[in-house]
């Protein structure tokens, strides 16, 4: 009973669908990424680079951002994670 109960736990646990982040920029148009494919993401003193992709949406996706310091690069995942946890459906 315990292992069925675990089991329909798991089974009804979600996560979140599509998770909005606008990426920064300069530019007329926006640009946003869905942070649920996101698989990882590089800092760099100079950019970042999120990578996603696999699945039904291929792979080799990305999209690099540039940044001035590492500090900016810090700022930028702190917002990512932010966003993302927004995004959860589960409680806190």
């Amino acid at each position: 009973m315990r292992a069925l109960l675990f089991l329909l736990c798991v089974a009804t646990a979600q996560a979140a669908t599509f998770c909005p982040y606008k990426l920064p920029g300069n530019d007329k148009s926006e640009r946003w990424v869905n942070l649920t494919v996101v698989q990882y993401v590089e800092l760099s003193d100079t950019e970042a680079h999120l990578i996603f992709g696999g699945g039904n949406l291929g792979s080799g996706h990305d999209v690099k951002i540039p940044l001035k310091s590492r500090d900016d690069g810090q700022k930028l995942l702190r917002d990512l994670v932010e966003t993302s946890r927004r995004c959860d459906p589960s409680p806190p």
